[in-house]
C-alpha cells in the first residue's frame, strides 16, 4: 500500500458557539484518488479541508496524515506533505512578484538557492504561467491569481493538495488549463467545489457532504448521474451531464 494517504475516524467539528459543523465524520483516501467533496452552501465542505491541513486544531476524532497525527506539534511535518489552495487567492499571495511568492516556501525551508530556482521554473511551468515569473501579484487577473497560488503549493512537491473552490474567478481557458494540471497531477486530490462539472472533469470519486455527514461515496457516474440524490442535498447534475 502507499504511504500517501489521509485517515480520517469520527470526526467532530462545532463553531465556537456550539454549532455542529462535522459530525461523526470518516474517511479515508490514498495515492491515487482524486476525490471531489461536494455539498450545498453550509455543508461542512471548506471546514473539512482547513481542518485537514491544521488550520483549526479544536476538532474530536483522528485525523492522520501518512500516518502522522494531526496535532500541534506535527503541523510542520504534515505541511510538507501537504498542500492547499485556498478559495481566495489574495490569503495566500503576499509577495510582491509571482516568482517571490512560488519561492516562498522553498526558501523559508532553507532549500539550497539552485534548489530554489529549480522548483520555482518547474511549478511555474507546471501551470503554464512562467511568462508571469515577474509581473506584480497586484496586476494579476482572478485566474491567475489561482493559478499562481497552486504553483505556490506545487513548489514544494507535495504529496497531496486540497483545493477549495478552484474554479472560482477562471476564464474558461484557464479553467480549461487547470484542469488539465490536476489531472497530470500524481498523487492524491481533493477537491471542494460547487462546480459540479469541474469535478466531473477532475475527480474519479466522489463524496457528497450535508450538514456536516457523508450522504453518498462513490464513483462521478453513480453520484453525478443520480438527479435525485443531488437534488435531496440542495444541488443539481452538471450542465454537461442534463442531456445525457
Amino acid at each position: 500500500m502507499s504511504h500517501i494517504h489521509i485517515d480520517v475516524e469520527n470526526l467532530n467539528f462545532s463553531y465556537e458557539n456550539g454549532t455542529p459543523v462535522l459530525k461523526n465524520l470518516s474517511f479515508r483516501a490514498s495515492e491515487n484518488d482524486s476525490v471531489g467533496i461536494i455539498g450545498a452552501n453550509g455543508a461542512g465542505k471548506s471546514t473539512f479541508l482547513k481542518l485537514l491541513v491544521g488550520l483549526n486544531l479544536n476538532f474530536t476524532g483522528s485525523i492522520r496524515i501518512e500516518e502522522i497525527p494531526l496535532e500541534k506539534k506535527t503541523l510542520a511535518k504534515i505541511r510538507e506533505k501537504i498542500g492547499y489552495v485556498f478559495q481566495d487567492s489574495d490569503s495566500q499571495l503576499f509577495m510582491t512578484t509571482v516568482g517571490e511568492d512560488v519561492a516562498f516556501a522553498p526558501r523559508n525551508y532553507g532549500l539550497p538557492e539552485e534548489e530554489v530556482e529549480k522548483r520555482v521554473q518547474e511549478a511555474l511551468e507546471k501551470v503554464h504561467i512562467t511568462h508571469l515569473r515577474d509581473k506584480s501579484i497586484f496586476k494579476l487577473s482572478g485566474g491567475e491569481k489561482k493559478l499562481a497560488s497552486l504553483a505556490t503549493i506545487l513548489s514544494m512537491t507535495p504529496d497531496m493538495i486540497l483545493l477549495d473552490e478552484p474554479s472560482v474567478a477562471l476564464d474558461p481557458k484557464n479553467r480549461r488549463n487547470l484542469i488539465h494540471v490536476l489531472n497530470e497531477f500524481e498523487h492524491l486530490k481533493l477537491i471542494a467545489s460547487h462546480d459540479l462539472d469541474f469535478i466531473w472533469d477532475t475527480c474519479n470519486r466522489v463524496v457528497l457532504v450535508n450538514h456536516g455527514e457523508i450522504i453518498a461515496d462513490g464513483s462521478p457516474e453513480e453520484i453525478l448521474r443520480d438527479g435525485e440524490l443531488l437534488d435531496a442535498n440542495g444541488l443539481e447534475k452538471p450542465l454537461s451531464l442534463t442531456g445525457r
